[in-house]
């Protein structure tokens, strides 16, 4: 038989197998024990950490025939036909080629058959998200109400681009990142399994270069056994992941704390000709500076099996560096890391970067205000004038009287009438303003004793 990946070899085949998901193998098989399974799921979650697999561990478990305590036997022969995928009630799409409308129509026309062999006929629709518009559309209603023997399963990486319609008909599970000693152990246990030497340093290097997927650490550790000859050396897990050796890092950073640039930019040459990543070896000086500030605020913290990074040089430079330098000497790298994504030059920027981190941490002085002398009098005066009126009236003397305004009344308004005051004139006056009136030809408003004539 031709030779299988790691991954696929020890592939979990029971709930109990699956690293770093407790929360969802936990709640599935107590959803199997009382038959209270859903008729659709969402897992989504980053690559590598077992979608599938539980999604596989799921469809044997609904069809299993000798099921205990909510996990699958792997003996009887519907768990043996799903394990080499001649199972026909155990469909797999893969929704990336199979995005059409066509494809879901077909899903859903066949969906309302029975099961030929098993008791359910389950549905695993992997990256879900790649369906186009019209498909979803059309996998609405069969999502909604599905036949009682049908269970779909949909398997997606970015859970963002799957419309709400779909979300809220199924029951969704988060997969998160698998931590890095869990994924020691699961290498550790295969290594030993296959009885492969190993150094427990060189695991960690590759658990942290797998980034939190178990299927990533599984196929960098089957390039490391075929480059090593089925033995895992520190050496050849930075040669395989592109990473920098701690103790090279460790000079590195006491050259910078030294102030000795040309001895660091040597150092970066030489990582840089023996074909280290550029990137890859940001990441690492980051990760070591981290490791050097939890390390002064928490020792515990830092120890040999949570991190990879502890050579000769660590604690002097935890010593030297002052938390302001770490800082500072992180948000160059950051800076740099950006910098390295729109060139075809990362030396150049590497060589910039390392003369920056050997340079003083520029100091910040806080901006003062210039201070107007004028203005400030100015409010004193008036604080005094007020304070004095006040204590004023808290002695009693009367206050400073305030000119109002006299109040504009209708009896006010209708003294000053021209034709109240021309009925309440004498007759001499009356004459007099009429006389006037006539003269001028004209009416100044519609109270006008000329208008009364009329």
């Amino acid at each position: 038989m031709a030779y299988q990946a790691l991954y696929r070899v020890f592939r979990p085949q029971q709930f109990k197998d699956v690293i770093g998901q407790d929360a969802i193998t936990t709640t599935l098989k107590n959803a199997l024990i009382e038959q209270q399974t859903s008729h659709a799921y969402l897992f989504c979650g980053p690559r590598g950490t077992g979608k599938t697999s539980v999604a596989k561990i799921l469809a044997k478990a609904l069809n299993c025939r000798h099921i205990e305590a909510g996990e699958p036997d792997n003996t009887c022969d519907l768990c043996v036909a799903i394990n080499n995928g001649s199972m026909t009630d155990v469909i797999e799409i893969d929704a990336a080629s199979n995005n059409g409308v066509d494809e879901i129509r077909d899903i859903r026309d066949k969906a309302k058959y029975a099961p030929t062999e098993g008791k359910t006929k389950v549905y695993i629709i992997d990256e879900v998200h790649m369906l186009s518009t019209g498909a979803f559309n059309a996998l609405l209603k069969t999502l909604e109400e599905p036949p009682a023997h049908v269970v779909f399963i949909l398997a997606t990486t970015e859970p963002q681009k799957i419309p709400a319609t779909i979300i809220s008909r199924t029951q969704r599970f988060d997969f998160r990142r698998i931590t890095a000693d869990d994924i020691v152990k699961r290498m550790q246990f295969i290594l030993d399994d296959k009885k492969i030497t190993y150094d427990d340093q060189a695991l960690m290097v590759i658990a942290k270069a797998a980034e939190g997927g178990m299927r990533d650490a599984l196929s960098i550790l089957d390039q490391v056994l075929a480059f090593g000859q089925d033995h895992v050396t520190v050496e050849n897990a930075l040669d395989v992941t592109g990473g920098a050796a701690v103790v090279q890092l460790g000079e590195y950073l006491q050259h910078v704390a030294e102030n000795d640039t040309a001895a660091a930019l040597t150092t970066i040459e030489q990582l840089l000709a023996s074909g280290k990543d550029a990137g890859r070896l940001i990441d690492d000086l980051i990760g070591y500076l981290r490791d050097l500030l939890v390390y002064q605020q928490a020792p515990a913290l830092v120890n040999d099996t949570a991190s990879a990074l502890q050579d000769s040089h660590f604690k002097a430079l935890a010593d030297q560096f002052k938390p302001t330098q770490l800082y500072h000497m992180i948000a160059v790298l950051n800076a740099t890391q950006g910098q390295l994504r729109l060139t075809n030059s990362p030396t150049l920027y590497l060589e910039v970067a390392t003369v920056q981190l050997g340079q003083p941490v520029p100091q910040v002085v806080p901006a003062q205000a210039p201070v107007a002398s004028a203005e400030v009098k100015q409010l004193e005066q008036t604080v005094a004038k007020l304070a004095k009126q006040i204590q004023t009236l808290q002695q009693g003397a009367p206050a400073a009287t305030v000119p109002q305004s006299k109040p504009t009344t209708l009896a006010h308004q209708a003294s000053r009438c021209p034709r109240k005051r021309f009925i309440r004139s004498s007759a001499p006056r009356r004459r007099k303003i009429l006389k006037r009136s006539r003269r001028f030809g004209r009416t100044c408003c519609r109270c006008c004793p000329c208008r009364i004539r009329r």
